[in-house]
């Protein structure tokens, strides 16, 4: 494995069998423990954690003349498992050299939470 310096710490903090780095990290964020990129360092909140958000958002990319199709399958997809489409934006084109794809934004509420 990369000796990284996220890594060399981790292996500080804890001591867990792991066979790649993200398992590592992912046990070390289910701790409490996350990794401050700026400081270059691993921090510990303790804070409560708050309620999960029911609100799932997509954006959605593609051709200009995909994107909306692709918005309506993910749109009657996510309303069959029980989501509630909240907002639907425009269509937004990309800027050069992406002028051939545009985004959309897909808002959805999980009313079954």
């Amino acid at each position: 494995m990369k000796q990284t310096q996220k890594y060399s710490q981790a292996t500080q903090i804890l001591t867990y069998p792991h066979t790649n780095q993200e398992q590592l990290y992912q046990e070390l964020n289910r701790l409490g423990w996350y990794w401050n990129a700026k400081k270059k360092k691993w921090e510990r909140d303790d804070t409560p954690a708050q309620e999960a958000s029911k609100l799932i958002k997509i954006r959605i990319m593609a051709s200009v003349q995909k994107v909306e199709q692709a918005a309506e399958i993910f749109i009657e997809n996510a309303e069959d498992a029980g989501l509630k489409l909240l907002e639907k934006s425009e269509l937004y084109p990309c800027r050069p050299p992406n002028q051939n794809d545009a985004r959309i934004y897909l808002t959805f509420e999980d009313v079954e939470q």
